[in-house]
């Protein structure tokens, strides 16, 4: 009677469990839809854009310390939001919001948006033109061999992302260097439990092929490119 007992509980916490992956995928598959069909309303009416942009340029004050006003960041360590792809711009302060992305700034500034409210800033940063560094040359062509050999098949062969990828071309060199520093760091600290930890295999696994030189040259090389 006991084993069964125990396998009865088993049984529901597995239900229970499955409900709750089910409810989550649901909601997922909801907020693309919603975000996909929203975004191509706004992206097919002019004054609706316009309405937009303005929303996101008044919201975009709250980012302006760090991000700059018009998305060009004004914090090495900070990336550039101006020229990013405006879907992955939504979905990336979304997973701020629910804290799938951890940043204690960030996390608190999310939390408070509405749905719209990230459409707008992302439609606003997206549209504005971001500001490139120049690069060596020696640089730039060791970083263009390095990003046609890791990168092309998730962020493009120009570097402009998508929903699921950033935008590169024209990022910080400072920024990117960073954070494919984390990335090497994570891959040799598996169960880092930093907060500002990002996970990604697919990125651990490029960043721990690199040595340091390499990642200033791929840096040097997407900092570049507009």
């Amino acid at each position: 009677m006991f084993k069964l007992n125990n396998i009865g509980m088993v049984v529901r916490y597995v239900f229970f469990f499955l409900l709750f992956v089910c409810s989550m995928t649901a909601e997922a598959a909801d907020d693309s839809d919603w975000l996909s069909s929203r975004y191509s309303a706004i992206s097919s009416n002019p004054e609706e854009f316009d309405r937009v942009y303005e929303a996101g340029r008044e919201r975009a004050t709250l980012c302006s310390y760090c991000h700059g006003i018009d998305g060009n960041s004004v914090k090495d360590g900070v990336p550039n939001l101006a020229g990013q792809n405006p879907l992955y711009l939504w979905t990336q302060i979304d997973h701020f919001a629910s804290g799938k992305r951890k940043n204690f700034v960030m996390q608190a500034l999310a939390k408070g948006f509405s749905h719209e409210d990230k459409l707008n800033l992302a439609i606003y940063f997206s549209a504005n033109k971001v500001r490139v560094q120049s690069a060596d040359p020696r640089r730039d062509r060791k970083g263009g061999i390095l990003y046609a050999r890791h990168c092309t098949a998730c962020h493009g062969v120009s570097a402009d992302g998508n929903q699921k990828f950033a935008r590169l071309a024209g990022q910080k060199q400072a920024y990117i260097e960073k954070t494919l520093r984390m990335f090497k760091m994570n891959a040799n600290v598996p169960n880092s439990a930093t907060e500002a930890v990002r996970r990604s295999k697919k990125m651990e696994a490029v960043a721990g092929s690199l040595t340091d030189e390499e990642i200033v040259d791929l840096a040097a090389y997407l900092s570049s490119k507009s």
